[in-house]
């Protein structure tokens, strides 16, 4: 797919970034927001077994959360960077965030067709040996 040149494709990954780390960042408030939430619970119930059960269950779904919200952080770091790693990193979670309807995939959506160019080929470089090998057989 060759769309966008690299001139628009340098903006394009700047907006990819930017989206995954607010992306990443509002999952990682909504995790927190979420465990203080179901803690608050517990300690408003008083009482031992419940507040054990909900404490539980608000570290594991805020931990969850926070788990699942750190690599889009890393992933938009790394597209600001133009780190060869983070092209594929973000295409992985793009591929992720498509089920995640309606937010995610629009965003996983416009990652893909953003980091499907080929000119990001040039921007990030080939970040493995088959990438690089498919590219001298396209350019022969």
């Amino acid at each position: 797919m060759d769309i966008l040149s690299k001139k628009e494709l340098e903006t394009h990954v700047t907006v990819v970034g930017w989206l995954q780390i607010v992306n990443g960042l509002l999952g990682i408030m909504w995790g927190v927001f979420f465990a203080t939430l179901i803690l608050g619970v517990g300690i408003a119930v008083e009482e031992a077994i419940v507040l054990r059960v909900l404490l539980v269950t608000a570290s594991a779904l805020g931990g969850l959360l926070f788990v699942l919200s750190v690599p889009g952080v890393i992933a938009g770091i790394g597209l600001l960077r133009r780190a060869s790693w983070s092209r594929v990193m973000a295409l992985v979670l793009a591929a992720f965030e498509l089920v995640l309807f309606p937010m995610g995939t629009l965003l996983g959506g416009y990652t893909i067709f953003v980091l499907s160019q080929r000119a990001a080929t040039d921007v990030f470089g080939a970040c493995c040996a088959l990438e690089e090998t498919r590219l001298q057989t396209a350019g022969a």
